[in-house]
């Protein structure tokens, strides 16, 4: 699992190797995580929000 982050277009291109690459760029969406941090919760919106801190 990999994400490819564009600050310019504010989205989040997620590349796994079982499915072909999905593009999140609703604040809302829930990003996928890999197995070991299922726990772990995070959105395009919260991302974005820590990157301008």
């Amino acid at each position: 699992m990999g994400w490819l982050i564009d600050p310019m277009e504010r989205s989040v291109f997620v590349y796994l190797s079982d499915r072909p690459t999905e593009v999140f760029d609703a604040p809302a969406a829930q990003l996928p995580v890999p197995k070991f941090a299922r726990d772990f919760s995070l959105t395009v919106g919260e991302l974005f929000g820590w990157l301008l801190e």
